[in-house]
């Protein structure tokens, strides 16, 4: 497996109906943490969006994963970004 780099991107317009999402959003991302395929998530400093860190089997995957985002479902996410990612080492180590 992989670790990448999903970065979501989000437009102010569109704030209310993450609102009316996030208790679907955050279950289903703690499902991923749970089956430890979600290794980090962090909204960007500026609110324009999320980094969330995941292991898989490659870039396709990855993208297929992330359209059963209840956010994605609903359309509230502008772009998705999706890069491998190589941590330092030890970072993720268990």
């Amino acid at each position: 497996m992989s670790l990448f780099a999903v970065e979501y991107t989000y437009s102010p317009e569109k704030s209310s109906g993450r609102d009316d999402h996030r208790t679907d959003h955050h279950a289903w991302l703690a499902e991923l943490a749970r089956r430890h395929i979600l290794h980090s998530m962090h909204p960007l400093g500026d609110g324009s969006g999320t980094v969330m860190v995941v292991d898989a089997k490659d870039k396709e995957s990855v993208a297929r994963l992330f359209r059963h985002d209840p956010y994605s479902l609903a359309d509230l996410v502008d772009n998705v970004q999706i890069s491998e990612w190589t941590p330092p080492p030890g970072e993720f180590d268990s």
